[in-house]
């Protein structure tokens, strides 16, 4: 992209500017972009000197920058509104002290440096046709929020400030969880990263008393005073706790957690639990073998990662963008969930009071290992929640989950649900196998010959004990006729059929169909 006069003077004073944000915690300080990219404000100039200030000349292209200032101070094109192609107008990026002729891509080069006559020359000219910063791109972050700067443009935010609005929560943050609910009058848009909600009409006095008694009272968190601004006002995005869970907003912010959710990353486990340095009372939802079942008397265990202190939260030991512990689904990376592994990592729960059979949602390393030899080693203990359904992973303590005499391993390696006690006595593959020998109906009675008059069942058909399956007719002395009714001895399906319509049978030992368990 070859410069004009006007544009490489533009390149030469954007070149020397340092664009940053100041970040704004709960201490009533708040940022300001007033003089982000060192742009003032030419609206009001009277560039021409005819009595006319720029903001009342002409836009040709309705970028926000009349054609004279394009012209003159921005080097931009008055008949484009992108002169860049970025995707971002000029006038958005000048208003927020991005380069409107960087498009944060490096441009071809013009020609081969060692085929100009002057090589010098040409590097120059190459050098000063592609200064690209990223940064100034579409897809550049110079405030490091999470936001590239054309999802910054689409949502009105300001690139340059992770905290548009100034209430102590991450634009981006707001953003994934913007919502509308109700109150009394109308509407209120909640995580709005242009709005912070300063004083609204939820923080009622008695909220804000509670809050404040809250506040001023635990060592963890800001004091009342501290979480407001320089006027004294409170954010209801930042100090109220939208999804009742014991964590603030700002707190969920911190952790990366929703705000809308108490459980975040749906691992069974309640974000305020999972960060909770101390034992959890009232437990309510059964560990060990009866992992994740209704309790019908609270018990009391250690939380999930109550030895970590409160740095380890900010981390992310797995490496896949999400931070320890709340936010997710599986802290250590190891293929087991959280919710699984809290579920089998309490000493009480152990049936062998072994402290080396206990599951860490902060270990990777404990996967591998089959404490209970079923031929699964604990990862896939849960994995066979992935074949069978969510709750249908099976115990790394017991051989035989369901109690069913079949071992977790066989079940599971034979397509057969390992938490299903009453599968025993299916007969999936149909090889015919009849427990208890009572699966061959007969005609028991039979002294005449008996013709098959008809048959109520079909192959795979289940039947009840007792159920009529078929029906005969013997002719009697005189020519009369009889029917006679067979009945299944025992529940189950049918597996075969051996006489047809019409067929005449001669022998009581002859065996009109086999029913299997």
């Amino acid at each position: 992209m070859a410069l004009n006069h006007n544009q490489m003077a533009y390149v030469a004073i954007v070149s020397t500017l340092i664009f940053g944000s100041i970040f704004v915690g709960f201490t009533g300080v708040l940022q300001t972009s007033e003089s982000l990219g060192n742009f003032d404000s030419a609206s009001d100039d009277d560039i021409q000197g005819d009595g006319i200030s720029s903001s009342e000349t002409l836009d040709s292209d309705d970028d926000g920058l009349p054609d004279t200032l394009e012209e003159t101070q921005y080097g931009t094109d008055p008949l484009d509104e992108d002169t860049d192609g970025d995707g971002m107008t000029d006038g958005w990026e000048v208003k927020y002290g991005l380069n409107p002729l960087d498009n944060g891509e490096a441009d071809p080069l013009v020609q081969d440096p060692g085929e100009a006559d002057d090589a010098d020359d040409a590097n120059q000219e190459n050098e000063t046709d592609s200064w690209p910063d990223p940064n100034q791109g579409p897809n550049g972050d110079p405030d490091n929020d999470g936001l590239t700067n054309q999802v910054e443009q689409n949502l009105s935010t300001d690139p340059q400030r992770s905290d548009t609005d100034n209430d102590g929560l991450n634009d981006r943050w707001e953003s994934l969880h913007t919502t509308v609910i109700e109150v009394t009058g109308g509407n209120l848009t909640l995580f709005d990263p242009l709005s912070g909600n300063w004083d609204c009409q939820l923080l009622t006095n008695d909220v804000e008393n509670i809050l404040r008694e809250r506040f001023n009272t635990d060592d963890a968190t800001p004091t009342w005073q501290e979480l407001g601004n320089s006027i004294g006002s409170h954010s209801c995005d930042a100090v109220l706790d939208s999804d009742e869970d014991g964590l603030s907003n700002f707190q969920e912010e911190i952790y990366g957690t929703n705000p809308l959710l108490k459980d975040s990353d749906f691992d069974l486990i309640n974000d305020i639990d999972e960060v909770s340095n101390a034992p959890i009372e009232n437990l309510l939802i059964g560990t060990g073998d009866l992992c994740n079942e209704d309790l019908e008397f609270a018990t009391t265990r250690n939380a999930p990662f109550m030895s970590k202190n409160a740095s380890w939260f900010y981390l992310d030991d797995d490496g896949d963008g999400l931070l320890n512990g709340p936010s997710d689904w599986d802290t250590d990376g190891d293929g087991m969930p959280d919710g699984f592994e809290y579920c089998y990592s309490h000493i009480e729960d152990s049936p062998t009071g072994n402290v080396s059979e206990l599951l860490d949602p902060s270990n990777p390393t404990d996967g591998f290992d089959d404490w209970d030899k079923d031929d699964l080693n604990n990862l896939e203990e849960y994995q066979s929640a992935n074949i069978f359904g969510p709750k249908n992973f099976t115990s790394p303590w017991s051989v035989d989950t369901d109690q069913d005499s079949m071992p977790d391993g066989w079940e599971t390696n034979n397509g057969l649900n390992p938490r299903d006690g009453d599968n025993g006595k299916l007969d999936p593959d149909k090889d015919g196998w009849d427990r208890d020998g009572d699966g061959a109906v007969t005609y028991d009675d039979l002294v005449l010959d008996t013709r098959v008059v008809e048959i109520y069942v079909e192959v795979d058909d289940a039947v009840d004990e007792n159920q009529t399956v078929a029906r005969g007719e013997i002719t009697l002395a005189g020519g009369n006729t009889e029917f006679v009714y067979l009945k299944a001895k025992s529940e189950g399906y049918v597996y075969s059929i051996f006489v047809e319509v019409d067929q005449i049978i001669t022998s009581r030992l002859t065996s009109w169909m086999e029913i299997v368990e």
